[in-house]
């Protein structure tokens, strides 16, 4: 029996700061955040899947935030370098409007034939948009991302290979998908599937890559469920190292590199993503069955997330939940101050307003006090031999 890939069903992508990630992707692109989860191997980072309105095939654009101590990821070769996204055709115009709005630099893009506007996210991932008649209409509106220009979903993806002749071969001759076009730079092949439709190969090296925070982890093919065992025995018996099938709950997958050094998964079909009831501001989190021995730990740690009309986008200085009601109750007391600053030029503060603004003035800087004490104990320095230290305090009185 004759198998192929059935379209791109999602890729992978390490950032940072997750409340970041959410405002990037939900607040400024419009994308529906689909399940609020865990990484399966690290409990201690979230997985963050976001699609269109019914989270179909060809929609998954799925995040690890990394904590600020894990490190820095470089694209290079063996990686997905770009991301593409296809919009409704006439929409380019919006799309130019509202990134300029959010302070997001972009610019035009061509490739074998084809217009993108290209820009990065907050951490480094590059993403392109093209206009396209193809693919349903995405129903999901937020933040004044209506459904007339709202992102359908993948055009494709762009990978770096160490070895574009190899990657070109698995990915027609092992995975089934057909040969486009290609010009001096690019080779441009078909999944036959009209969301996830393209995969682009560049023909040059970009360089040497690392995995880590800025870079994509994988990309993903779907698969009938099926045949997912069989596609495990036949990429072994072309000599590729598989891991063993996995059950990520929504469907399940296995993982290798391909020739160029990309890691592919293929993941299943079936059985998808379940939807959340409702849309919520504060989103349910889902908790992989083998954490949940762990489940009052983890909620305890892990920054809480907010789905929420934005305006701007922001650098956030929590990395955990600890963190964050630090800097939540340090902002509230700023916006009381503020609060009565303006009211004091229009009228005569009350005397107990005037002796809660004099409280809060002290709360205030004993909270900015406590944070430059938090951020000296946690700062590290790197000694001779690499090893990273925490600073001492030298003894004797500190005047």
């Amino acid at each position: 029996m004759y198998m192929k890939i059935q379209g791109i069903h999602h890729i992978s992508t390490i950032v940072w700061h997750a409340q970041e990630n959410v405002d990037f992707y939900a607040g400024v692109l419009g994308l529906k955040l689909i399940k609020r989860t865990l990484n399966f191997d690290d409990h201690n980072v979230y997985h963050l899947y976001y699609g269109n309105h019914n989270a179909d095939l060809g929609t998954a654009i799925t995040f690890f935030p990394w904590p600020k101590h894990y490190k820095e990821g470089m694209v290079g070769d063996g990686q997905v370098g770009v991301t593409s996204y296809m919009v409704p055709a006439g929409s380019l115009d919006y799309w130019k409007e509202r990134l300029t709005k959010f302070n997001v630099s972009f610019e035009a893009q061509e490739r074998l034939g084809n217009k993108f506007l290209r820009f990065s996210d907050p951490h480094g991932i590059k993403n392109e948009l093209i206009e396209s008649d193809e693919g349903d209409q995405n129903l999901f509106e937020f933040n004044g991302v209506t459904k007339d220009v709202a992102i359908k979903g993948f055009y494709g993806a762009l990978m770096y290979s160490s070895n574009y002749k190899g990657t070109v071969e698995h990915l027609t001759n092992d995975l089934g998908l057909t040969f486009v076009k290609e010009d001096d730079d690019y080779i441009r092949l078909d999944t036959g599937r009209t969301l996830g439709r393209y995969v682009d190969i560049y023909k040059h090296k970009t360089g040497r890559s690392s995995m880590g925070a800025g870079s994509v982890h994988h990309i993903a093919f779907g698969v009938e469920a099926s045949e997912i065992e069989t596609w495990k025995t036949n990429l072994e018996a072309k000599g590729f190292t598989i891991t063993g099938v996995k059950d990520r709950k929504f469907f399940k997958s296995l993982y290798y590199r391909e020739p160029g050094g990309v890691i592919i998964e293929l993941a299943t079909l079936t059985p998808g993503f379940e939807m959340d009831s409702e849309y919520k501001e504060a989103p349910d989190l889902y908790m992989p069955p083998h954490y949940m021995h762990l489940k009052d730990e983890v909620e305890a740690k892990l920054m809480p997330l907010f789905i929420r009309n934005i305006d701007s986008l922001y650098e956030y200085p929590y990395q955990n939940k600890e963190e964050y009601e630090r800097w939540k109750a340090h902002q509230d007391l700023l916006n009381k101050i503020n609060y009565y600053a303006k009211e004091a030029k229009l009228r005569t503060l009350t005397d107990e307003e005037i002796e809660e603004r004099q409280e809060l003035r002290h709360k205030y800087v004993k909270s900015i006090r406590g944070a430059i004490q938090n951020n000296l104990e946690n700062i590290r320095v790197e000694d001779e031999d690499g090893n990273f230290q925490e600073l001492n305090r030298k003894e004797g009185n500190v005047q």
